[in-house]
């Protein structure tokens, strides 16, 4: 085996395991090129990025509109619901409602994570599902939330689905008018992913 002590060398092992993984399900995907070069640059040993591998977090946005208003009760009903649920699968994140709009974050193993999303786009209560973001990471954002909620004001609300639909657009005046905590939380994540 050849010596990977040196940056070319790494590169180079790189770039053979990535042109044989090419338009394979093994094709890198963004957040394992990150880790890929990380190690390139000598900033993680081969073993860190297995071990990061194993432990990473599959983050998905998605926005959807209800087939119905929620009335305080039927809310609450659906967080005791989604909590239960979440912390059965080890899955974290946020749900913002505002009439009758719907964005979420979900944070958890792929597989985990792909099923509830499967269940949500079934759900007779969701309507216009959209993702706007499903890739890997190594951090989770809401870590300590089964599922957090928040209830929105209509602007503020407004602001955070212009950003996630135009991030590059409409980033900084979100972080202008959005004040509630949790929302800037969840357009820090949109961004960062």
């Amino acid at each position: 085996m050849d010596d990977l002590s040196t940056e070319a060398a790494r590169r180079r092992a790189i770039a053979l395991a990535t042109a044989l993984a090419t338009n394979t399900s093994l094709a890198p995907q963004a957040y394992e090129r990150t880790l890929l070069e990380r190690y390139a640059l000598g900033e993680l040993t081969l073993d860190q990025v297995l071990q990061r591998l194993d432990t990473r977090v599959q983050q998905l946005f998605y926005r959807s509109r209800a087939t119905q208003a929620f009335a305080e009760d039927h809310l609450r009903a659906l967080m005791d619901e989604s909590r239960a649920h979440n912390e059965a699968h080890g899955i974290t994140g946020v749900l913002c409602y505002s009439e009758r709009q719907f964005v979420q974050l979900l944070e958890g193993t792929p597989e985990h994570v792909h099923a509830l999303y499967e269940r949500i786009q079934r759900d007779p209560r969701h309507a216009q599902v959209t993702t706007l973001y499903d890739e890997a990471s190594g951090q989770r954002f809401f870590a300590n939330w089964q599922m957090g909620f928040v209830r929105v004001d209509a602007d503020e609300f407004h602001w955070v689905l212009t950003s996630l639909a135009r991030p590059s657009d409409d980033q900084e005046l979100a972080r202008q008018y959005v004040q509630d905590p949790a929302l800037r939380l969840l357009l820090e994540a949109f961004t960062r992913a």
